[in-house]
């Protein structure tokens, strides 16, 4: 079996409630394995919000989804998730989200890669999808919470500290072993991602539905 072959797809949860479900389900269970308390098997309120998308790798030879993340919009009816630990922590950032929330505002949230499938860079494939497709869907700026461990993923692609909150963007969240910080993505102008990664989302932006090589692994997009 080649599991260096996948398909990078971008689904909207309303409108494809049997993905949705799996997509909680494998999130869950990756929860689980990393034995965080707590984990639901109830619907979660995303997978019937209109302004949430994922963004899914399938294993192009068995069709198994096998890592996601997700897209969620800030609306007058919702606030994006991080919004909930940081009002607690920080005044400054409900500010910032009102004052970016016009322009169209998400979070890059929920990642979680199916065991097995670690190691191959599929977190950074799916942010890239995100960010490509992210101003035809009306989202002109990304917010992350990464901590230490996921941070250098989403630095990668651009996303720099808002450093006007907290020590330079960063809290000690959701415990003391973690100093999580609050990132943001311009997605219009990428002015803050490097070159060459500028190059593959403005690429997967103008060609949503491409196939490309990345290493030992191969790519097919379908983003439309």
């Amino acid at each position: 079996m080649n599991k260096n072959q996948f398909e990078i797809r971008m689904l909207r949860a309303i409108e494809h409630p049997i993905a949705a479900a799996q997509f909680a389900r494998e999130q869950q269970e990756v929860l689980r394995l990393f034995g965080v308390k707590g984990v639901t098997s109830a619907q979660q309120a995303w997978q019937s919000d209109p302004n949430t998308y994922m963004f899914v790798a399938f294993d192009a030879e068995t069709k198994e989804m096998v890592a996601g993340m997700r897209l969620d919009r800030e609306t007058d009816q919702k606030h994006i998730p991080m919004a909930q630990a940081l009002t607690e922590i920080s005044s400054e950032f409900c500010d910032l989200v009102d004052t970016l929330k016009p322009l169209g505002l998400a979070e890059g949230c929920g990642w979680w890669v199916k065991e097995g499938y670690a190691g191959k860079g599929l977190p950074g494939i799916l942010l890239r999808a995100g960010v490509s497709i992210s101003t035809q869907l009306g989202i002109n700026y990304i917010f992350g919470f990464p901590h230490q461990h996921t941070k250098p993923i989403m630095s990668k692609y651009g996303f720099i500290a808002v450093d006007v909150i907290g020590e330079n963007g960063s809290f000690f969240y959701p415990d003391e072993r973690y100093r999580s910080t609050v990132v943001e993505l311009n997605t219009q102008t990428l002015h803050t991602t490097p070159k060459a990664e500028r190059e593959r989302i403005i690429s997967l932006r103008q060609n949503p539905v491409q196939q490309l090589q990345e290493g030992e692994l191969n790519l097919q997009y379908f983003l439309n």
